[in-house]
C-alpha cells in the first residue's frame, strides 16, 4: 500500500496544499557542523599566520650580519711595499714587482688576492725571490668565525725537486700556533721555509704567505750547487704579526676620494 505524501495544514481552508519532502538537504550551519575538522583547520592557518607575524616582528631566525670594523676593498692593490711592513724591509730586497691583484665585489663576500715579489742576491753564485702571497676576504652576510675557528692548521704544502737532477727535496717541520693581540684569533702556521699568518677579526679575514726560492745566477761567482732551491725564511718569522696588523690598518682607513 503506497502512503500519501504528508501535508501541511495551513489554517486557510482555500490555501494550496504545500507538500513536504524527507529529502530536502540540511540547512547551511548544519552541513559545516557535519565536517567540523573543517574548523580546526581554519584555526591553525590562522593561528599560524599570527604567530608568523610575531616571529617576524621579534626578528626570530635572522642571523646578524658579520662585523666588517670599517675594513674594505676598492679598486686598489693591497700588496704594496708600504702595506707589507716591515716583512717587506727585513728581505733586504733589490726590488719589488706587484702582481695584478684579483678583486671581486659582490653583496655577499667582497676578496682580493695579490703577491709581491722580491729579489735579493744571494752567495756563492745565487739569488732569491720572495713571494709575499696576501689575501683578504669580507664576509658580508655569513660570520666566518666558526669556519676560521676550526682551522687550527694552514695547508701549507712544501713543494719537491728532483733529486737526481739539479735541486734536492726538502722536508719541512710545520707548527701552528696562536698569536694574541691581533683579531678575534690567528692561527700562524710556521717552518724552516714558509711562513704563514691567517687573522680574522669580525666578518675580515686576512691571510699573508711567505715562500723563498733560489735559483743560480749564471752571472757572477761560484755556481755552486750546494744550496736547496727552497729558501729558508724562518728569520722572517717575527715580522708576520706586524706585517698583517699593517695591512689591517691600511685596509681599514676611508677610501680615498
Amino acid at each position: 500500500m503506497i502512503s500519501e505524501p504528508e501535508m501541511e495544514d495551513t489554517g486557510d481552508p482555500g490555501a494550496p496544499l504545500d507538500l513536504v519532502s524527507h529529502t530536502d538537504r540540511p540547512p547551511l550551519l548544519g552541513r559545516f557542523t557535519a565536517k567540523p575538522w573543517m574548523w580546526a583547520l581554519g584555526a591553525v592557518v590562522v593561528t599560524s599566520a599570527v604567530w608568523a607575524g610575531v616571529l617576524k616582528g621579534t626578528g626570530y631566525g635572522q642571523t646578524a650580519q658579520p662585523d666588517l670594523h670599517g675594513y674594505h676593498i676598492d679598486g686598489s692593490n693591497p700588496c704594496t711595499n708600504l702595506n707589507l711592513q716591515p716583512l717587506a724591509g727585513s728581505l733586504a730586497a733589490t726590488g719589488f714587482v706587484q702582481s695584478t691583484p684579483v678583486i671581486t665585489r659582490t653583496d655577499v663576500l667582497d676578496h682580493a688576492s695579490c703577491e709581491l715579489i722580491g729579489m735579493a742576491g744571494g752567495s756563492r753564485g745565487w739569488r732569491t725571490t720572495y713571494t709575499m702571497s696576501v689575501t683578504v676576504d669580507l664576509h658580508k652576510k655569513t660570520d666566518p668565525g666558526a669556519e676560521f675557528d676550526a682551522r687550527s692548521r694552514a695547508e701549507i704544502a712544501v713543494p719537491g725537486g728532483d733529486q737526481g737532477l739539479v735541486f734536492s727535496y726538502m722536508d719541512d717541520h710545520e707548527v701552528t700556533t696562536h698569536p694574541a693581540g691581533i683579531g678575534d684569533r690567528a692561527n700562524m702556521t710556521t717552518g724552516v721555509y714558509r711562513q704563514s699568518l691567517a687573522v680574522r677579526h669580525g666578518g675580515a679575514v686576512f691571510s699573508l704567505t711567505l715562500f723563498g726560492f733560489s735559483e743560480r745566477d749564471d752571472t757572477n761567482g761560484d755556481r755552486s750547487m750546494l744550496l736547496p732551491p727552497i729558501a729558508k725564511t724562518s728569520a722572517f718569522r717575527k715580522d708576520l704579526v706586524p706585517t698583517v696588523r699593517s695591512l689591517m690598518d691600511a685596509l681599514s682607513q676611508p677610501p680615498s676620494p
